[in-house]
């Protein structure tokens, strides 16, 4: 072998050298690229940061008042006539001007502060539609009065006192018998149309008081007002129906629509519509067209921020998507991916997961007590079903089955421990519960006592009761003890309410059969009344609450929010003469009455008093807990 270093050696070497050369330069290229490209990045990041920075800025002077008084009452009263008050009336009763609405912890000095972006907000049930005054669920109500609506005046998120809404200003009669209000010049809605007496006017009088529409649970507590008369364009009169202590209240909280876009509509068409949705508020549909409205199933709801929003406090993010994932584990799983920002935890997620340091680590876990908590029900049908009384029409079968249950069990195995026995429709942080009611105690032989007196007993000793006639209500003799339960696909309690009740039903000769709706006909069938029993859970909007909505007996017909068909003249008494005593603590001791009454005759099964639950990832910046709620307009996503 020759092994001579020949030329074509040397050639080959020069090669391999001169490659070599050229990825090294390749390789030092791609690291001043790199670093090229790093700086680049760091740039850009520096001016989003700059950018949002001088928004901030910008948003901060935009929407600064003239002059800011600090530690200013949340409202102020003034003598008619004086500072500009030309609009009130020639009378004694002062102004009251509401102090305008202040996040109560701006967020825009945070170094991470960004304006922008979207928040998700995971729903457990699909709501039906969201068009005003039409919807009946809480998921309807968050969208339309907490982002696309607004109302005259708004709660303060710490002391729950009026702050500026549409409002600017008002003149209540010292005598409950008027209300006269001043809105705000600048006050517009999304299509950029002034905000206006008229709308006002429109949306009791045409809209809300409007036989041909069903507005009947909205018309059961809007009802203390007579009329409303515009005085000009931008000051409104409301006329009462005779003093109520809920007639401030009621006149400056609810949702103002604009005339001009809902008058179009036959009441036909807004009665079945599903997404007829415009309003002033910081928010607007994505898509706002009449003949495009969103339907259930159509996808996420989205809305965008609204630019012709005029408020002195406009919300940060660009956009809400409110998804909907109806099973609880799913839920709960596409939360933990990334899918959401905020979604309601059941209690048993609440328990568990809240001592998971790999959940926390990522999310904030939330329960208290707040303005908008509730408490978890079974309702049972007092009235007719199909055109005959159910079981339930006898007060002494609904005792019978509060005996039958453990209300602390309950609470121990339903709702993992969460909250305390309910003793009543009232919260028992405000008073307006009565303090002296203790929950029922479970008691088998009392319960059986009570089914006997009412005519339910077992005649042929199968182990079944059977109706003997002698009770209060028309139902066949010799028929067994049957009845259904409903609760809602997606529910955590409601299966195991029913695996509960079925099995103390049992012990007294009482067969139960469930069934089981979604949650888009679940409000169809209350409003039909077709149902024996059925669960839910009323969530409080307001620090005191009015009972006629829930358990006046006008409240039954026409699809009024006392599906439970409960008829009591003394309640009805009791809500007449609460509502005309504007005394509050003689007003507390009518409710307190009320409240015995209630529990006393139990029209629903009261369970438990929850908390409010709320997972919110931690990818979400300036979450706080109010007497409120959460304050979602305050909140901002930082950048990375």
């Amino acid at each position: 072998m020759d092994g001579r270093f020949g030329v074509k050696d040397f050639l080959l070497f020069v090669l391999l050298a001169v490659v070599g050369v050229m990825v090294f330069l390749a390789m030092v290229q791609e690291d001043r690229r790199w670093i090229e490209m790093r700086d680049l990045r760091n740039a850009v990041d520096e001016q989003t940061r700059t950018l949002a920075q001088l928004r901030r800025t910008l948003e901060r002077i935009e929407t600064a008042p003239p002059v800011v008084v600090s530690n200013a009452p949340a409202s102020q009263a003034v003598t008619p006539g004086t500072n500009n008050e030309s609009w009130a009336r020639d009378t004694d009763d002062p102004v009251v001007r509401l102090r305008p609405y202040r996040f109560p912890n701006d967020p825009r000095d945070e170094p991470d502060f960004t304006p922008g972006g979207e928040f998700v907000e995971m729903f457990e049930a699909q709501f039906p539609k969201i068009t005003p005054f039409l919807y009946a669920d809480v998921y309807a109500r968050r969208i339309i009065e907490e982002a696309v609506c607004e109302q005259l005046a708004q709660y303060d998120p710490e002391t729950l006192e009026y702050v500026q809404g549409l409002a600017e200003a008002y003149q209540y009669d010292d005598d409950g018998m008027w209300l006269r209000v001043k809105i705000h010049d600048r006050a517009r809605f999304s299509d950029g149309e002034p905000v206006t007496a008229d709308d006002v006017r429109f949306t009791i009088n045409d809209f809300v008081f409007n036989r041909e529409l069903t507005t009947e649970r909205f018309r059961s507590t809007l009802n203390v007002i007579d009329r409303v008369e515009v005085v000009s364009e931008k000051v409104v009169d409301f006329i009462f129906t005779k003093p109520n202590f809920s007639n401030l209240d009621e006149a400056l909280r609810f949702a103002i629509i604009p005339e001009h876009f809902y008058k179009n509509f036959t009441p036909e068409q807004l009665n079945t519509s599903t997404g007829l949705l415009l309003g002033s508020g910081p928010y607007r549909l994505e898509n706002p067209d009449p003949n495009a409205q969103w339907t259930p199933g159509s996808g996420d709801l989205v809305l965008v921020r609204n630019e012709q929003y005029w408020g002195d406090a406009r919300p940060f993010f660009d956009r809400k998507r409110y998804v909907v994932v109806d099973d609880n584990i799913a839920r709960l799983t596409a939360f933990e991916n990334g899918a959401g920002d905020m979604m309601r935890g059941t209690p048993d997620q609440y328990a568990r997961k809240s001592r998971d340091p790999n959940f926390t680590d990522k999310n904030y876990t939330l329960a208290w007590n707040n303005m908008r908590s509730g408490y978890a029900f079974v309702a049972w049908n007092c009235g007719p079903r199909n055109g005959r009384d159910t079981p339930f029409a006898d007060v002494r079968v609904r005792r019978a089955m509060a005996h039958l249950v453990d209300p602390y069990r309950m609470v121990r195995d339903i709702y993992a421990g969460l909250g305390k026995p309910a003793t009543g429709p009232f919260s028992s942080q405000t008073g307006q519960g009565a303090p002296d009611i203790e929950p029922i105690e479970q008691d088998i032989e009392r319960a059986k006592e009570l089914l006997a007196e009412a005519g339910w007993v077992d005649a042929d000793g199968n182990g079944v009761l059977e109706y003997n006639g002698e009770g209060s209500i028309d139902w066949p003799v010799g028929s067994e003890f049957v009845w259904e339960f409903t609760h809602s696909a997606g529910s955590s309690a409601g299966p195991k309410t029913a695996v509960y009740l079925k099995d103390q039903c049992a012990k007294v000769g009482i067969k139960v059969d469930v069934r089981i709706l979604d949650w888009a006909v679940y409000f169809q069938t209350m409003d039909a009344r077709d149902f024996d029993a059925i669960t839910l859970q009323w969530s409080w909007s307001k620090p005191e609450s009015d009972p006629y909505q829930l358990w006046h007996s006008n409240s039954i017909a026409n699809q009024g929010d006392n599906f439970a068909q409960y008829r009591n003249p003394e309640i009805d008494r009791l809500i007449e003469e609460g509502r005309r005593t504007l005394d509050r603590d003689d007003r507390f001791e009518i409710w307190h009455e009320l409240n015995r009454i209630l529990y006393r005759d139990q029209p629903y099964l009261f369970a438990n008093e929850v908390p409010w639950i709320r997972f919110v990832s931690k990818r979400i910046g300036n979450v706080h807990t109010y007497a409120r709620g959460l304050a979602i307009e305050e909140m901002y996503a930082p950048l990375p």
